[in-house]
């Protein structure tokens, strides 16, 4: 066999295995695997529930008289509340006094950055007693705001 066509031989035989390869891989499905994660979407979650992260909300009365204001009682928070129109004869003090007498645990020393995994969590949004902000970026901060209900996994039978 000459030289040249042992390199035509060669080239057919690269081509063809080239040619089986490309065919084996479409065949096999060698699709793009999906990413370790699925992408989180980019925009926050409408506020239901204000706190001391997302500031107060107009509107909302305090959690502890059936409203949605979850932020911590101060000389600030008063005075939007006032023009709002609730707890006009309260001082911060007195509201700080009537989460003490439903159970529960306002941020404050001691008591911050707790994420609702403290002896009073979760968050009183889901059902705790714990009124700490949420931490802002987090799945919790999310669920906390929009008020949405925990995914807890069924319970074995």
């Amino acid at each position: 066999m000459s030289k040249t066509s042992r390199k035509t031989a060669r080239s057919h035989w690269i081509g063809w295995a080239t040619a089986l390869c490309v065919l084996a891989a479409a065949l096999a499905g060698c699709d793009t695997p999906p990413g370790p994660y699925v992408a989180k979407s980019l925009l926050a979650p409408e506020v239901v529930y204000c706190n001391d992260h997302t500031g107060h909300k107009t509107g909302n009365q305090p959690w502890a008289m059936g409203g949605k204001c979850c932020c911590t009682p101060s000389d600030e928070l008063m005075d939007q509340l006032h023009r709002d129109g609730f707890c006009k004869d309260m001082t911060a003090e007195q509201l700080r006094s009537l989460y003490e007498q439903k159970g529960v645990a306002l941020k404050g020393p001691g008591h911050m950055q707790c994420n609702g995994l403290c002896d009073k969590g979760p968050h009183v949004v889901l059902g705790g007693r714990c009124m700490c902000p949420p931490t802002p970026g987090t799945e919790y901060y999310e669920r906390v705001v929009a008020g949405l209900a925990p995914s807890v996994p069924a319970p074995a039978k």
